[in-house]
């Protein structure tokens, strides 16, 4: 592994890790609360994050429109949330150690696998920041260092 994929396991580690201490202060009451009428609640972005790297990188090979609608249609309850994160992030990190064959999306968009490596890496930082200022708006202080 070169030095910009260590880099790269380095700062996508911390954003798994910081993502897993947000989830874990969650409270029962707060998952279906929607802090932004209109957009996702607090479960589904914590959903939506605990499968994404493994989702991104689905797409980057050439998985269809429809069995990623059947991947996203596995429930991940709140208790799994960690754990599902946890699993996604070993997928992440077997293709960052092996080169993999990318194909273009569904909507027609190509990228090398590098590029569509660090496009995981950005989706992850950003709902992790919605699911962050998600729970401000709810009212928890949160003393967690989000970057190293």
């Amino acid at each position: 592994m070169d030095e910009w994929q260590q880099a790269l396991q380095r700062h996508v580690a911390v954003g798994v890790r910081t993502t897993s201490r947000l989830m874990e202060r969650i409270r029962q009451n707060d998952w279906q609360k929607r802090p932004i009428a209109g957009k996702r609640s607090v479960y589904e972005v914590a959903a939506h994050l605990a499968v994404l790297l493994e989702a991104d990188l689905r797409i980057a090979t050439g998985a269809t429109a429809e069995e990623m609608a059947q991947f996203y249609a596995i429930p991940v309850l709140t208790g799994q949330l960690v754990d599902r994160l946890d699993q996604s992030w070993q997928y992440y990190q077997d293709r960052l150690a092996g080169d993999f064959a990318t194909e273009p999306t569904y909507w027609g968009v190509r990228d090398s696998s590098s590029g569509w490596l660090v496009e995981a890496a950005v989706h992850l930082y950003h709902h992790r920041s919605q699911l962050f200022d998600y729970l401000n708006l709810l009212g928890y202080d949160i003393e967690l260092a989000l970057f190293e």
